[in-house]
């Protein structure tokens, strides 16, 4: 779910001669051109190191915080534990009673992946935070500075080499009345599986296991949620089969639970757990904007069987809309949720009693999100906003709600790019992994260190693609499968967003490819959320009336009217126009044999139908990258090969493989320049020699670096308006000076 994040290794500036080294680049790869093929792969290509340069780290956005954790001092105070998530973290360590951070340090070593999903905390007043990435870190709020985090999904912990490889995500963690901690993981290898670290176990080392041996559910590869009372877990399973299963943690044995349609009718998985009393409490948020979830946002339900429990003949449940409900300490029955209530913001009690819920306290300094462990105590609750690091703190003791104090905030951490784009004012914008209110604009600097960065204004959201032409910069976001536009000034710098923005919808998700195709429209490459869906769509955007018609891909005809057999059971990886025509690179058929590889598909945007398909190379995964080429040719790559296409047959005139290559299945980039090739292949930046569909032999501009988590790849490739190449591994951004 994330690509990994860039080590701190130093780089050796550019010599300041730009006309000498592009002369020297091209003249490397003529002379390798002229050579043929019959040298390209006789040896492995080495780095070009004197062209690249590592510019200075990148403004950070606002904090991310999925979850927060809680806890209380020796004396009993109660804390907040609150980690910004990103490249390698910021922990927080905030007094709920003063509402001041009274300890704030690095929470990992640049490099690490830090996605704060769930916390839980141990009878040690210590807390346990699950993260994306497959790690879970114990916290000491009170230990001193650099000995507060612990990570426990290492080596050095008893059985953790057996279950490290069975999940690459944590969502969610759970303890019970043994310090034995639940893990909820996902994996699209190994499935969804609760993992099990028994913390007292070795003398205080602890003990790994996979709790029941074997994925929750067959063909589902996250547990999303789990709860746990009395000896009993409850795991809430997604994505494409939503469920619930209740586990004997004493026997291991699992049991599914019978859930009322209504709970699963439209999700994308459970969510949100919670068991309190004689009741489960199973999140089913609304499907979609506007739309009333099921049982108001949370079911309450037998945690025996699952059915729907009554009163006054009537299902019960919570208004929470989002549905997340929360316990409280020293509360046998009642949960709380909060509501925005005729525009207020308020906490709500909600008894199952009487399956009624009472406004507990209103005041606009609450925030929006709540964490299973917000109660820190029976009298002070915390609140949080996931993309802001606004917090709320509650204090039942005199009925007030204050956000922090003065001169106390919770900072954010630096984050993976996620897509980068050159504009014609001369800056690079850039967005991140993970959803922020903003975009990264960058002046590039004549020497690397005069490189200067900032924050733009944008809408929530993670932007997959950008798209810049005809006085227009588009933007495709994520989750919300929507178009931004940013009308672009004289000087070509874009302004404030448009406040109307375009919906691909088709259940459309990431718009991650975005390219102008002629006046003021573009072509829009876009996905479903769920990565192991085939369909995704092709839609054309209007950015001058915000009109967006989408043609998913399953649907897509011929100038007949009749359907392209050629996509079915693939979806759209890459992008690229030329002359009135939309060139899509596809993956292989899902389920398909090694010879039902990826295709190119030629869409006419005066028909819109599919007028020619090409099946370029067989065995590969997907046809990573299009390009346009400046010499009227179509270039594409898989990540294993490099292949030169006629546009009017679309026949593959020339091939080069990648000696430093693998096949890949994600989108990338490929760039044709000044007679050069350059693309993200192999993880790592390549220049191949191109003119007139003849390939030379690759060469290695970029390589991997080595962080924390292992390999740091090269991604998010640009051109920037000064002719010059930008590129991040991880948080860190660079530039290769042709």
């Amino acid at each position: 779910m994330t690509r990994p994040t860039r080590g701190a290794r130093a780089l050796v500036p550019v010599a300041p001669h730009r006309t000498d080294l592009r002369r020297l680049v091209a003249l490397a790869l003529s002379c390798v051109l002229a050579l043929g093929g019959a040298l390209a792969l006789s040896a492995p290509a080495r780095a070009v190191a004197p062209g690249e340069e590592a510019l200075p780290q990148v403004a950070s956005p606002a904090p991310s915080l999925p979850a927060i954790g809680t806890t209380t001092s020796a004396q009993g105070r109660p804390l907040a534990v609150v980690v910004a998530g990103g490249d390698g973290g910021v922990l927080h360590v905030v007094d709920l009673l003063s509402r001041q951070v009274v300890a704030r340090e690095a929470f990992a070593p640049t490099g690490t992946d830090v996605q704060p999903w769930g916390y839980a905390t141990l009878s040690d007043r210590s807390v346990l935070m699950a993260s994306g990435g497959g790690q879970l870190f114990r916290i000491d709020a009170e230990a001193p500075a650099g000995q507060k985090v612990v990570t426990l999904s290492s080596s050095s912990v008893p059985g953790w080499d057996e279950v490290a490889a069975l999940g690459d995500f944590y969502w969610d963690v759970v303890v019970d009345e043994q310090d034995r901690a639940y893990v909820a993981s996902h994996s699209p290898t190994h499935g969804g599986r609760v993992l099990a670290l028994d913390t007292r176990a070795n003398g205080g080392a602890g003990q790994w296991s996979d709790l029941l041996g074997a994925p929750l559910q067959q063909g589902q590869t996250d547990v999303r949620s789990l709860a746990y009372e009395d000896g009993l877990l409850y795991a809430g399973t997604g994505t494409t089969s939503p469920s619930v299963h209740r586990i004997d943690v004493a026997t291991r044995q699992s049991t599914e639970l019978s859930l009322p349609e209504s709970v699963t009718q439209g999700s994308k998985g459970i969510t949100r757990l919670e068991v309190r009393g004689a009741n489960l409490y199973v999140g089913a948020p609304s499907p979609g904007s506007g739309v009333q979830p099921a049982c108001g946002g949370t079911c309450v339900l037998d945690p025996a069987t699952g059915a729907a429990r009554t009163h006054d003949g009537q299902a019960m449940g919570v208004g929470s809309w989002n549905g997340e409900v929360v316990t409280r300490p020293e509360e046998p029955e009642k949960v709380y949720y909060y509501v925005q209530l005729r525009g207020e913001r308020t906490i709500q009690e909600y008894d199952p009693r009487t399956n009624s819920s009472r406004t507990l306290v209103t005041d606009a300094d609450l925030t929006t999100r709540l964490s299973s462990s917000s109660w820190a105590t029976h009298e002070v609750l915390v609140t949080s906003e996931k993309d802001s690091g606004a917090l709320g703190v509650y204090d039942a003791s005199s009925a007030s709600v204050d956000a922090l104090a003065s001169g106390h905030r919770i900072e954010g951490a630096a984050r993976s790019i996620q897509a980068l784009a050159g504009l014609p004012d001369g800056s690079v914008y850039g967005s991140w992994y993970m959803t922020t209110p903003a975009l990264l604009r960058v002046t590039p600097g004549q020497q690397a260190a005069g490189t200067t960065s900032e924050l733009a204004e944008a809408p929530n959201g993670q932007v997959e693609g950008f798209g810049v032409g005809s006085g227009w910069m588009v933007t495709g976001v994520y989750p919300s499968g929507s178009l931004v536009r940013y009308r672009l000034g004289a000087d070509g710098r874009p302004g404030a967003p448009e406040e109307q923005t375009a919906s691909i919808e088709h259940g459309q998700a990431r718009p991650f490819a975005v390219v102008p195709v002629g006046g003021e429209r573009f072509a829009v490459a876009s996905t479903p959320a769920d990565h192991e869906v085939a369909d995704g769509a092709l839609s054309v955007f209007d950015a001058g009336t915000n009109e967006v018609v989408t043609y998913p891909f399953s649907g897509l005809t011929d100038a007949a009217g009749a359907p392209v057999e050629a996509v079915s059971g693939r979806r759209p990886v890459s992008l690229a126009y030329r002359d009135g025509k939309v060139y899509v690179g596809t993956s292989a058929r899902a389920g398909g044999s090694a010879q039902d590889g990826p295709v190119v598909i030629e869409f006419d945007l005066s028909t819109r139908a599919v007028t020619r398909v090409s099946e370029p190379v067989a065995g590969q995964r997907a046809v990573t990258a299009l390009a346009a080429g400046e010499d009227g040719r179509l270039y594409a790559t898989t990540g294993r090969r490099v292949l030169a296409l006629s546009p009017s047959s679309l026949a593959v005139t020339a091939s080069v493989e990648l000696r430093l290559g693998y096949e890949d299945a994600r989108p990338s980039q490929l760039i044709h320049h000044g007679g050069t090739l350059y693309g993200v292949m192999g993880g790592r930046l390549q220049a191949v020699a191109a003119a007139d569909g003849v390939l030379g032999s690759p060469q290695v501009l970029a390589d991997i670096h080595t962080g924390p988590q292992g390999k740091v790849y090269v991604h998010s490739l640009t051109l920037g308006a000064d002719s010059n190449l930008y590129y991040a591994r991880g948080s860190g951004l660079y530039r290769y000076v042709l």
